[in-house]
C-alpha cells in the first residue's frame, strides 16, 4: 500500500528538515512495521510503500526542527492509499527569532513604543535576583542591539504579549485594548510582563469578575495570591488588594492580575501567557515547566501564529529562522 503525508507548519507552509524519522506501527501492540527511515523533507510530500495487512497503523514522525508527531491513525489494507497533511510545530530551542528593527516596525506598534519611550530601567523579571537591569531605556539602538538568551526571550515574550494584549478590546465599552491602560513597564521575562498601568483597568477587571455570568464566554475567575511573590520586593509592603482575570482562549492564553498599591494611584500589573487554556492542558504545562525553565515564547509564538496567522496585519515583530 501506498502512504503519502505532506508536513507543514503551523503557518500551512511546506516544511523543511535536514532529518525526519518516519517510523511506522502496529496500534494494538506498538510494533514496528518496516524499518525506521531517515528523511531530509524538502517542501515536497513524502511517500512510502508499506506490505499491505490488516493492522491499524500510524506513523511517528520526529523531525530535527520541529516538534514529534503521530500521523492520523489508517488501515494497511491491500490496495489502499493514505494522503494525509500533518501540521508540525516547531522544537523551540532549534530557532532564533530574528526582530524587525526598531524604525522599521509598522504603525501597529506605536502603542508598545510609546511605552517604551515612557519605561526607564526595565529590568529582568527573577524572583531569585531582583533588580538587573534589560537596558536604561529600550528604545532604537537598545532595542535593536539587546543580546544573549535572557534578554532575547524576554524580547521576543514580550512581543508576544504585546500582540494578544493589544489586539483584545476590554469586554465592557470594548473601545481600548487591554494594553491601552498600560503606562510603563517595570520588567520582562520570558513569561510575564510587570508594568504600572492605569487604575481604570482595575475597575474593568474587578466589574468582571462580579459579573462574571456576563463574560463566561471569555473571561474565568483566577486566584491572585499566588501572584503575589511576583510584586517587586520594593513594593511588597504597599499591597492593598489583588484581583486576577484569566481570558478563556482555549490555547495561549492571557491572565491580567492587577495589585492596588498604597500611596500611589498607579496599578501594577502582572500579564502572562500559557500555552494551554484547559485545566488539563495546563497542569501538564506546569510539570513540563519543571523540567523547561517554564513556559517558552517559542511555544507562543506558533500558538499565536495558528490562531491568528492568516488574519490580516497579522504581525508579531520577529520571526523565527
Amino acid at each position: 500500500m501506498q502512504v503519502r503525508f505532506r508536513l507543514t507548519d503551523v503557518a500551512g507552509a511546506a516544511l523543511r528538515d535536514p532529518s525526519t524519522f518516519f517510523t511506522f506501527r502496529k496500534v494494538d501492540d506498538n510494533r514496528q512495521v518496516g524499518d525506521q527511515l531517515d528523511v531530509a523533507v524538502d517542501g515536497r510530500a513524502v511517500s512510502f510503500a508499506l506490505p499491505a495487512s490488516q493492522d491499524v497503523l500510524v506513523c511517528e514522525i520526529d523531525p530535527q526542527r520541529y516538534r514529534f508527531a503521530r500521523s492520523p491513525v489508517f488501515f494497511g489494507t491491500p490496495g489502499t492509499s493514505v494522503d494525509e497533511t500533518v501540521r508540525l510545530w516547531r522544537e523551540p530551542l532549534a530557532w532564533e527569532p530574528r526582530f524587525t528593527p526598531w524604525d522599521d516596525l509598522p504603525r501597529s506598534f506605536a502603542p508598545l513604543q510609546r511605552v517604551l519611550r515612557a519605561s526607564p530601567d526595565v529590568t529582568f523579571f527573577d524572583r531569585a535576583r531582583p533588580g538587573r537591569l534589560v537596558a536604561p531605556r529600550m528604545v532604537k539602538e537598545a532595542w535593536d542591539g539587546l543580546s544573549g538568551s535572557e534578554a532575547t526571550l524576554a524580547k521576543t515574550s514580550l512581543l508576544n504579549l504585546y500582540y494578544r494584549l493589544d489586539s483584545v478590546a476590554e469586554p465592557i465599552g470594548r473601545e481600548h485594548t487591554w494594553f491601552s491602560f498600560v503606562k510603563r513597564l517595570l520588567a520582562i521575562g520570558r513569561e510575564r510582563v510587570l508594568a504600572m498601568v492605569d487604575p481604570e483597568m482595575l475597575r474593568l477587571v474587578g466589574h468582571v469578575r462580579e459579573h462574571l455570568e456576563h463574560f463566561s464566554a471569555d473571561y474565568e475567575a483566577t486566584p491572585a495570591g499566588n501572584h503575589r511573590p511576583n510584586v517587586p520586593p520594593d513594593l511588597q509592603a504597599d499591597i492593598v488588594d489583588m484581583v486576577s482575570l484569566k481570558s478563556t482562549h482555549a490555547k495561549g492564553n492571557f491572565q491580567l492580575t492587577l495589585t492596588r498599591l498604597r500611596g500611589t494611584d498607579d496599578v501594577l500589573l502582572d500579564a502572562d501567557i500559557d500555552e494551554s487554556g484547559d485545566l488539563l492542558g495546563h497542569l501538564l504545562d506546569i510539570f513540563k515547566h519543571k523540567r523547561t525553565g517554564g513556559t517558552h515564547p517559542h511555544d507562543i509564538h506558533e500558538i499565536l501564529v495558528l490562531q491568528d496567522g492568516a488574519s490580516q496585519g497579522f504581525d508579531l515583530g520577529y520571526r523565527l529562522v
